[in-house]
This record gives C-alpha cells, sequence and structure tokens, in this order.
C-alpha cells in the first residue's frame, strides 16, 4: 500500500472514529481497535490511517454481496446516501473508493425541521447531491418533495430529480440524493449554486440552501466510435462514448429505414479486456432524447477511475415492434377503439376523465410498467401520462392509467392516438462491437 498523506490519514481516522463500535463486523476488529488506542501518537496515527484504509476498501468491495456490511458503511457521515446507490451502480463505488465526493455540511432549520447537505459528487455530466432531513415531527406524514437547483440565481441547464419513499411510522431522519443530468454538460464556470427543496407539508416547507464547491471537476474522457450495428435486419449507430465519474454516456442513432420501431435497449452491457462487466444504469437517469431524434443517449455505469485498453459492447435485449403497430388510435368521448393492431392484445378499456385500462401478459423480467407514456389528439399535441396502477393477476397484469389534463389550456381534441412505448417483442439475436480506448 502506499503511503499515505497527512490529510488522507486525518480523513480516514475521523471515518474510522465514526463508525460506532457495535458496527465493527468481528470481536478480531474491536480486539485490533482497542489495541491501536493504546500506542503512541504518531504510530497511532499511521496504523489508523491504515487500518482504515483497509476496513473501508474491504467493506465498499463486499457491500453488492454483503448486506450488513452496507448497513456498516451507511453509519459513516456524508457516505450513506452514495452507499446505497452502489448495489445499482458500481461507478458510485469507485467514487467512494477515489474519495471524488466534496463534504459540503451546510444546514437549514425550518418550522422544526432541519436539511443538511452533506456532500456533493460533481462532473461534466452532472451532479449528486447528498442531503439529511431531520425533523422533529414524524417525516411518514411527507408524501413527496420537489427540487430545484440554481447557479447565480439562474436555474441550470439540466433535469433535477429527487424521489422519495413512503415512510414508516416513526421516522425522524431521512438520507437522500438530489442527481442532476445535463444533456449538453454542465457549466462550472462558477461554481457557487442553490437547491430548493419543497416538502408537501401543510403548511409547505421550503428550503433554500447555497453551496459552494472547492474541489476540481474532473474532465469527461471522450471515445469516438462511430460504428454501426444491425441486428434482425435493423440498423443503428454508436457514435461516441462519453466517461465521466458519475455516469457514461453512449451517443446513438437509429436508421429510420428499419421496419421496426426500437422501443428500448433492455440490456446493454460493457465488458473489458478482463471480463468485468459494467451495465446499463438501473437507478437515476437512464437516457436523454427519443429514439426518433437525430441522435439520443443512453447512460451506463462509469468506468472513470480505472479505464480499460479496450471494450466490448452488447446489446443483448433490444425490444421493438412492427411500425405499423406503433399506435392504438380510440375516441375519448365516445369511449371507441377506432384502430388498434392486429398484432398487438392490449384488451383497452377506455374509462371515464381521459383514463384507460388494459391487460397485457406479466413481463418476464417482472417489471411493472405502463405500455403508453403520451398520447398525441387529432392537433398534433401531446399530453403525458401522470399516473399508472397495477394489479397483478395470474398471467397478466391489470394496467389503469390516466393523462394529465391538470393546468393544460385545451383539452384533447379526438381521436387521440396512443403511442405504445414498451411492449414484450424483441429483436432476434446480439449486437456486439470491439472498441480500443487505448
Amino acid at each position: 500500500m502506499s503511503q499515505l498523506d497527512n490529510d488522507q490519514q486525518q480523513r480516514y481516522i475521523e471515518l474510522l472514529e465514526s463508525v460506532p463500535m457495535e458496527t465493527l463486523q468481528s470481536n478480531k476488529q474491536v480486539i485490533a481497535y482497542k489495541q491501536l488506542k493504546k500506542r503512541t501518537r504518531h504510530k497511532r496515527l499511521l496504523q489508523f490511517a491504515v487500518t482504515a484504509a483497509i476496513i473501508m476498501i474491504a467493506l465498499i468491495s463486499s457491500i453488492r454481496v454483503s448486506p450488513a456490511l452496507a448497513y456498516t458503511m451507511a453509519q459513516i457521515p456524508v457516505l450513506k446516501p452514495l452507499v446505497e446507490m452502489i448495489a445499482l451502480d458500481k461507478g458510485i463505488k469507485d467514487i467512494i473508493n477515489n474519495e471524488y465526493y466534496e463534504p459540503i455540511n451546510v444546514s437549514q432549520t425550518i418550522n422544526g425541521k432541519t436539511l443538511t447537505i452533506t456532500s456533493v459528487v460533481a462532473d461534466e455530466s452532472g451532479m449528486i447531491i447528498s442531503y439529511k432531513l431531520q425533523s422533529d415531527e414524524d417525516l411518514a406524514n411527507i408524501t413527496g418533495v420537489s427540487t430545484e437547483v440554481k447557479q447565480q440565481d439562474e436555474q441550470i441547464y439540466a433535469s433535477v430529480g429527487s424521489s422519495w419513499s413512503a415512510q414508516p411510522e416513526g421516522t425522524f431522519e431521512v438520507e437522500n440524493t438530489i442527481e442532476v443530468a445535463a444533456s449538453q454538460g454542465m457549466n462550472y464556470s462558477s461554481q457557487n449554486f442553490e437547491i430548493t427543496l419543497s416538502l408537501s407539508d401543510h403548511p409547505e416547507t421550503v428550503f433554500e440552501m447555497p453551496f459552494t464547491l472547492k474541489n476540481d471537476i474532473k474532465a469527461s474522457k471522450k471515445y469516438p466510435i462511430n460504428k454501426h450495428l444491425t441486428v434482425d435486419g435493423q440498423s443503428f449507430t454508436i457514435h461516441e462514448l462519453i466517461i465521466s465519474p458519475i455516469r457514461s454516456e453512449l451517443k446513438m442513432s437509429i436508421d429510420s429505414s428499419n421496419s421496426k420501431k426500437i422501443l428500448n435497449f433492455d440490456d446493454i452491457r460493457i465488458y473489458d479486456e478482463h471480463q468485468e462487466e459494467w451495465g446499463k444504469i438501473r437507478n437515476g437517469y437512464s437516457g436523454f432524447g427519443n429514439y426518433e431524434d437525430k441522435q439520443f443517449s443512453i447512460m451506463l455505469e462509469s468506468n472513470f477511475f480505472r479505464i480499460p485498453k479496450s471494450i466490448t459492447i452488447e446489446f443483448r435485449e433490444i425490444e421493438a415492434i412492427n411500425k405499423a403497430d406503433e399506435s392504438v388510435v380510440i375516441d375519448f368521448d365516445k369511449k371507441e377503439i377506432i384502430a388498434q393492431p392486429k398484432n398487438i392484445n392490449t384488451e383497452l378499456e377506455i374509462i371515464d376523465n381521459f383514463e384507460i385500462q388494459y391487460k397485457i401478459l406479466s413481463s418476464n423480467k417482472n417489471e411493472l410498467r405502463s405500455m403508453f407514456n403520451h398520447l398525441i389528439d387529432a392537433n398534433g399535441e401531446i399530453y403525458y401520462s401522470n399516473s399508472a396502477t397495477f394489479s397483478e393477476h395470474d398471467n397478466y397484469l391489470l394496467v389503469t392509467q390516466k393523462f394529465n389534463m391538470e393546468n393544460v389550456k385545451n383539452l384533447p381534441v379526438n381521436p387521440v392516438k396512443l403511442e405504445i412505448a414498451r411492449y414484450d417483442q424483441y429483436l432476434n439475436g446480439v449486437g456486439r462491437i470491439q472498441v480500443e480506448l487505448k
């Protein structure tokens, strides 16, 4: 192990000291810890640093397979929200391993609730802002949050989101993340930011908290590819791979002359020369743009801190339907199905208030997903779905889906077209290319 500088020693000491004794994983660790504390100050500092480093590396390496160890790591301030992401995105493991996160620890208290920005991970693709919310009142009463991020008093040009899970009764502290994804890249000419986080309580609690980044932002690594792939007669192009610390981005386009409409690239995997797998992101932002666009992006796990010499990109499951089957035409006023593809079995029923209900075969991945994202009315206006509920039966899912008509200027003009967004039909075969990175 390479020698650690004084700052690294101190950071590791603080991390180790912050882990409660009862969370250490064995009696041997407890004994070793106590023995180290009896040594001289100089020797103790070095041994603590080395021991803490070993424990951190061992724990981080084991988080994906050991919930108990993940729990231990989650007790360390700053790291808990990131640790919870590791099971779904191993690029986050490398961020922690390489200490590419910046502690912030600024707080604001309003009406008995305290919001603390604990840390930020920032790169050219966006940010992960970790926060802690503490309250005198039960947070089980909070049904959701909304977030904004500003830079020098202007909203950033990026997607900003934060999920909120229903909390059990008796919850008075929650740690979570705000994710920022910038399709055009983040601008760090100013590193002064402000987050707005609004809680869905009554009266509404709104936190407005400035923070400043001080660490250097690592530049993304860009690799032109410009290779064509054909799978089951359907063609697409991989233009570029951009690797940032938080996420990797695969820029692609689909051949407009294809006979089928590509609905989704369900399973994309990247293998390095050692056959280590880096997959599609399963939490947070999964891509930018639509498949009909001239170019779109798909997000993958990042291997920024260990760029391989070469990679193999595999497209294993490509969801697609015939272009003739891409939509269902209905009339909400008459509650009539005007046109429905013969090859798509939806058993669709039209309900009041722009609501529909349909059956779909249970996915072999047991995913709960709706068939439609939006509708297009007779004037070409788009109206998005704002809710979907699922009822599981023996061999199908019953989906009830509603389209958002709140705050719209005009209601949809019938007939409307429901464009199919997901359906369990896949191309035959696997697309595969190899790319040299070094």
